[in-house]
Formats: structure tokens, sequence, C-alpha cells
């Protein structure tokens, strides 16, 4: 993290481990050293299982693992509740298209912990969606998400 920010949550995960969840970050610490460390924006969304105490978020890029948190099965169902609401609250604003039967694509303005915005596009069951429609629906929702943000869409 670039700055303390303020924790909103901090509890043990099954391991041991501590979980230090702030507005932009989450940490896993072992004793006084840093496990793991990770910006919410990497995330799309996430799920709380209560039976089991996982917490499971899907990484919104190729090069951020999926966050898989484990904590005890006696875990207040608050925490998945934390976690959901960070990923989510990353997320200025977004829009959805149906590009297919069982397909669908979709943009998301986020805002990084600096403040800045930037988008991202996330893409369900695309495989035998033909790539320049698809390509084409993308960039007409990134307009229209930016336009509604104020950001430039060219």
């Amino acid at each position: 993290m670039s700055k303390p920010e303020r924790t909103l949550w901090q509890g043990s995960l099954e391991n041991g481990d501590t979980l230090i969840v702030t507005q932009n970050f989450g940490r896993i610490m072992s004793g006084s050293s840093t496990v793991h460390e990770w910006a919410w924006v990497n995330y799309a969304s996430g799920s709380w299982n209560g039976e089991e105490g996982t917490f499971i978020a899907a990484a919104i890029t190729d090069d951020v693992d999926d966050l898989r948190l484990q904590f005890n099965r006696e875990s207040d169902l608050s925490i998945g509740l934390v976690l959901s609401d960070r990923i989510e609250s990353s997320i200025v604003h977004q829009e959805t298209a149906l590009v297919g039967d069982a397909s669908w694509v979709r943009v998301f303005v986020r805002r990084n912990p600096d403040g800045t915005m930037f988008t991202q596009s996330l893409g369900f069951d695309i495989d035998n969606v033909n790539p320049a429609y698809l390509q084409a629906v993308v960039l007409e929702l990134e307009a229209t998400v930016r336009e509604a943000v104020g950001l430039p869409t060219a």
C-alpha cells in the first residue's frame, strides 16, 4: 500500500493468518510480514459460501489470480458482505450486453486506489462469438460507460 488506510475489517483466516480489509486493498499478514496484497479493482465479483467459510472472487485480468480466502466455518457472514462491498465499491459505472444466446460482455469504469478511473471489460461464454462483432459491442459499451462518468470517449 502506498499510504496507510483505515482498517474496515480485520480477522483471522483458517490457517491463522490475518486478513486486513481497507477501502482500496486487501492484505494477508502472517505475523508482521505481508503474505499477499491486492487492490479490489482486480476483481469482477465475489461470493461467500457460509457453509464452507470461503470467499472466492474472480480476477478480471489474466495476470491476476482469482482470490480464494478460507475462513473458519463459524465465521460471521458479514465478512462476505464486507469483501463483496469492497469489490463493488471500486465500480463507478457498468454496462452489460448480450452477444449471443448465453454470451455476454460487461464493461466497467473502475476507480484506482489513487482516484484515477479506467475501463475494464469482461466476457462470459464468448468463445463462439464473431470476434469483429464482439469488438464492436465492447467498443460501443466502452464509449457509453466513459461518457456516463465524464471520461473522454475518443
